[in-house]
């Protein structure tokens, strides 16, 4: 999830960086800028999904940004935090539409307080309740509710899974775990997985062979263990014969279930897949950030 953070003074620009780094929940990319210039370029190349503003700029104040944001992406959360204490330009800011404002100094602690239901409602609204695509003939992908039901039977009662919008490649894709189902006689693969570092966790902390601790530590060092890359493989090996061949009536095997540590021209390939030939989806468990799965068929 992507933060840009808007503010003339570096000192306060690094203050706010070092409190998201902080942030247990979800691992948060972040960008800075010093003026609302250079914020509205990020807006059209980086697309973040929050910006946290200050107010007074030079040339043009944070206010400014907030009635830009409201009129071109109305649906962007906006936080102003500064050193203003006036109650008639908060009820002001408020009117303008800011999602919070913090008044500096802030702890780490009143920042993530006012995050957490903004990024919970992001997660929320990324899921999408049915295919909007049908599925071309022939894939051996399963349904949605079919794979939680052998995820729940199979690793743990706490998972679950929804239909989300379709993902696109971006840097939150890196690291990534690709695993590869493939038929058990000729070996010709069928279907390929992508699984940000969150699926990845979340199913290897639900196979209780790896702490919940563990796994948060993992996403925010960005570092996919081997323990953790093989518990994952374990999770998805248990629930594999949800991937069925339609004419041989045979279920596909785990192939190969590797990291992907860098940007890679097939992984973004991937995520160009056509909406007929893929699902994507969240796994979500109590006390963990969303985690996103795209299943394509080949």
């Amino acid at each position: 999830m992507k933060v840009l953070i808007v503010d003339d003074s570096l000192a306060t620009r690094e203050i706010i960086k070092r409190a998201l780094m902080n942030y247990e929940y979800r691992k948060l990319f972040i960008r800075c800028v010093e003026s609302v210039e250079k914020a509205r370029a990020e807006l059209v190349d980086w697309h973040p999904h929050i910006v946290l503003t200050d107010w007074y700029m030079p040339e043009q104040t944070g206010l400014v940004l907030l009635e830009e944001i409201r009129l071109l992406r109305p649906e962007l959360p906006v936080g102003i935090i500064s050193t203003i204490d006036e109650k008639e330009k908060i009820i002001q800011a408020r009117t303008a539409g800011c999602n919070f404002f913090l008044s500096k100094p802030f702890t780490d602690e009143q920042l993530h307080t006012q995050l957490q239901p903004i990024i919970e409602k992001l997660e929320q609204i990324e899921l999408d309740v049915e295919q909007s695509v049908p599925l071309k003939e022939g894939l051996p992908l399963p349904k949605t509710e079919q794979l939680e039901k052998l995820m729940q039977k199979n690793i743990s009662e706490c998972l679950t899974l929804n239909p989300i919008r379709a993902q696109y490649f971006d840097e939150s894709k890196v690291p990534s775990v690709m695993v590869i189902y493939a038929e058990r006689g000729n070996q010709k693969i069928r279907v390929i997985g992508v699984l940000d570092i969150y699926a990845v966790c979340v199913l290897a902390s639900s196979c209780m062979n790896i702490e919940k601790e563990e796994a948060l530590k993992a996403i925010h060092e960005n570092n996919v263990h081997p323990d953790i890359l093989s518990a994952c493989k374990e999770a998805l090996e248990k629930t594999a014969y949800a991937f069925l061949d339609n004419q041989s009536r045979m279920s596909l095997y785990v192939r190969s279930c590797k990291i992907i540590s860098q940007p890679h021209p097939r992984l973004e390939q991937i995520f160009s897949y056509p909406l007929n030939s893929r699902i994507d989806l969240s796994c979500e468990r109590e006390g963990m950030a969303q985690g996103k799965m795209l299943i394509v068929g080949v």
